[in-house]
């Protein structure tokens, strides 16, 4: 059996933070009440405070429950790192794992806590969303509002809920506010949970899924190389979804050829800073028996290798809000990292 099939492999782990009443619980039902095949382990603060249609509940014990969409949720009445072992212990083991912090609670005290020896070889963080409720942030006092700022500083991507409920003005407040205070932070609006779920989401794994049927407005780029003369093709597919999507579009590449690791490292830096997810798998010299894995999430990017098989084609998926980015500038950005292999 190849090395790297012996490898447990990390769990995917989403956490979500927010004021009370931002929304939270609202995105959280909406996942679970069609996870769409994927088996999630949901850890909570309080369960009772949760309010999940009943029909979802199969039973219950004092601190966990099981769903009858294949889903189990957790409370974390106790120790976190505790609460999270029982969790990937359960059988069937999840396949993503979504944290609901409380609604005081601080991002960064928990990110600690998943940091521990114990959890480090069976989890990996996907992303930190923090929702603030357009509707009411501008009616929160100072100490409430230090609160949610700080909350928001640690997360990766902030969710301005409630969108359809606020005012244009309450939302222009929000934002402004939510910049002058966090420059770098990358926010999108969203109402009643709605929200795609390759922005929340990003399973490597998948990749070449997202490719071949994106749910989103999408341009697509492929760029194929012949043998001989190292020629271009490049083809551009538009699928059209009139529901929510329509505000988000998505950009696709792959190529055939290998890539040079130290310029991608640093062709990261030159990504638009609209964009609001990127996943992508490459295949580089360095790394004959494994691939590197990008994750973008909102302001955080890491490139991390995986022990796997090398994949035949690099690939990438760009999603954001649409308009805010320009496709050309990231087929640049990502071309400029291919190796020339006439010049080996």
């Amino acid at each position: 059996m190849p090395t790297h099939q012996k490898l447990r492999t990390r769990i995917p782990v989403t956490l979500l933070v927010g004021f009370l009443g931002a929304g939270k619980t609202t995105l959280l039902r909406r996942l679970l009440s069609d996870p769409q095949g994927v088996r999630f382990g949901v850890l909570i603060n309080d369960f009772g405070a949760v309010d999940i249609d009943s029909e979802l509940v199969v039973e219950s014990s004092s601190d966990t429950v099981s769903l009858s969409n294949g889903c189990v949720c957790c409370s974390l009445s106790t120790d976190l790192v505790d609460a999270m072992r029982r969790l990937l212990d359960s059988q069937p083991t999840p396949e993503h794992i979504i944290i609901e912090a409380s609604g005081i609670s601080r991002p960064l005290p928990l990110l600690e806590a998943l940091e521990v020896e114990a959890l480090e070889q069976r989890i990996i963080l996907d992303g930190v969303f923090c929702l603030v409720d357009g509707a009411a942030f501008d009616q929160l006092d100072f100490e409430s509002t230090e609160l949610a700022l700080e909350q928001a500083t640690g997360a990766d991507l902030v969710i301005v809920t409630k969108s359809d409920l606020a005012t244009p003005e309450q939302l222009r407040a929000t934002e402004d506010t939510l910049r002058y205070a966090l420059p770098r932070m990358r926010m999108i609006r969203a109402s009643g949970g709605d929200l795609p779920r390759d922005i929340l989401f990003a399973k490597a794994d998948h990749l070449s899924d997202s490719i071949r049927a994106s749910t989103l407005n999408e341009r697509h780029r492929v760029c194929s190389h012949a043998d001989d003369d190292q020629r271009n093709e490049h083809r551009h597919d538009h699928e059209h979804d009139h529901g929510h999507t329509d505000r988000f579009e998505s950009w696709h590449w792959q190529t055939t050829q290998r890539i040079d690791e130290d310029k991608l490292r640093l062709a990261i830096k030159r990504l638009p800073p609209g964009l609001l997810r990127v996943k992508g798998i490459f295949h580089t010299p360095g790394r004959p028996d494994g691939r590197l894995i990008l994750q973008l999430v909102g302001k955080r990017s890491e490139l991390t290798y995986e022990l796997s098989d090398a994949p035949k084609r690099s690939a990438a998926v760009a999603i954001g809000v649409k308009g805010s980015f320009d496709p050309d500038v990231l087929e640049e950005v990502l071309s400029s990292c291919v190796i020339d292999e006439r010049a080996l």
